[in-house]
């Protein structure tokens, strides 16, 4: 399977806030390419493919790096709360790796479930 990428500026960090003894880890998403499916008045989708890397200290060892297709259930904020509206609230995820077997077999899967 052949994917295509294409760059995107857009990054969060994130402390994970897992590890040893309270220790967290600074784990950095790139944004390679997403889209946003948009459904009902207030609901979306949105499916990316994303580059991750958990950087560690020299003293630690090399930092552990990979890649991840996404696909997040969202919906926008009303106002009603501390959030501005119209600000994406991200509920449900899941995470994808970018090997072709997986991929492969969750397309597979997909196929076969929307085909009745």
């Amino acid at each position: 399977m052949t994917f295509t990428r294409k760059s995107n500026s857009r990054s969060m960090n994130r402390d994970s806030g897992r590890g040893s003894k309270g220790r967290s880890d600074n784990v950095k998403y790139n944004i390679v390419s997403q889209e946003v499916v948009e459904w009902e008045p207030n609901n979306f989708i949105e499916i990316s493919h994303k580059e991750w890397n958990a950087g560690k200290t020299a003293k630690e060892g090399s930092k552990t790096e990979g890649e991840f297709f996404s696909i997040t259930r969202g919906y926008y904020a009303t106002g009603s709360g501390d959030v501005e509206e119209g600000t994406p609230i991200y509920t449900k995820s899941i995470t994808i790796p970018t090997t072709d077997t997986v991929v492969d077999g969750l397309l597979s899967a997909l196929d076969k479930v929307v085909s009745g």
